[in-house]
């Protein structure tokens, strides 16, 4: 029991200072840039700004979403909390794809306006058409996203996290005590829920804040955000290994499947660091 508090106690620490270095990147250099240059006509420009926009504004987003995560864990409400975990995963998917594909811009930015706004719209087929019916695109599925050696855990890793977005059966542990009565204060899930946060937490700061190294405000900052990335991945890989091993011995036969998938999800979440580990050169 000790073990487990004290890797709970590392794990709310790490969400911690991603919490604090997210908020002080986003005080002095999250700025929407590529708005501004429409803003004064600099279309050339904005088109290549507008990427970091949506990078910022997932930031962002993902920032204030694991701050609520935070309070969900402190009244552990831990389900709950995986549900915004999901929230942010899609995120950082998005985020990712169009670091990769920015010739897919308006998917993320100028068609959501438009459908915002009814200058476009969504048929039954998931397609978007403006007001004479032309497809200027599609819906696009979270699943379309993923690319890198997230390809290799993502399919199992959402299913999870799906699974406490709705009332699937399969979590029926989670709301039921020892007297196999429901209940809904249930401490369950402590060490996932905390894991998941981090982990995709510090996908997207790695990708956002590290990757954008040039806007530092000072070398202090730049130093500080490396280390944080490099010390959450130490964390993880901790837990991720504890968390195998505990799979791993006997366990009643009807539950094997399902933690051996949930296994093999975990070491492809902890191969998937490697990819962090390659970017943070410093």
């Amino acid at each position: 029991m000790g073990k487990k508090n004290e890797t709970l106690k590392k794990l709310d620490k790490m969400i911690d200072r991603i919490i604090l270095h997210s908020d002080r990147f986003i005080e002095f250099t999250a700025f929407p840039y590529g708005l501004n240059d429409l803003e004064i006509d600099q279309i050339d420009s904005a088109k290549v700004r507008l990427v970091y926009d949506y990078e910022y504004f997932v930031f962002t987003k993902s920032t204030k979403t694991l701050r609520a995560i935070r309070e969900l864990l402190n009244m552990e409400m831990n389900e709950d909390a995986l549900i915004l975990v999901r929230s942010m995963f899609e995120g950082y998917l998005s985020c990712r794809y169009l670091h990769e594909n920015n010739d897919r811009l308006d998917d993320f930015i100028a068609n959501p306006i438009k459908v915002s706004f009814a200058h476009f719209n969504i048929n039954p087929s998931g397609e978007i058409v403006d007001r004479e019916k032309n497809i200027k695109g599609k819906i696009i599925n979270p699943s379309q996203f993923k690319t890198g050696m997230d390809k290799r855990y993502y399919y199992d890793f959402y299913d999870y996290l799906s699974r406490f977005a709705h009332c699937n059966f399969s979590i029926i542990d989670s709301y039921i005590d020892e007297n196999t009565t429901f209940t809904h204060k249930k401490i369950h899930n402590e060490i996932a829920s905390r894991l998941f946060a981090v982990f995709v937490a510090t996908k997207i700061f790695e990708l956002v804040v590290t990757v954008e190294g040039e806007e530092f405000i000072n070398k202090r900052a730049e130093r500080n955000c490396y280390k944080l990335v490099k010390d959450s991945l130490v964390l993880q890989e901790f837990v991720f290994e504890e968390s195998i091993k505990e799979l791993s011995v006997d366990i009643n036969e009807s539950i094997k499947y399902m933690s051996k998938r949930l296994k093999e999800m975990f070491k492809n979440m902890k191969k998937s660091l490697a990819e962090e580990l390659g970017s943070i050169k410093k």
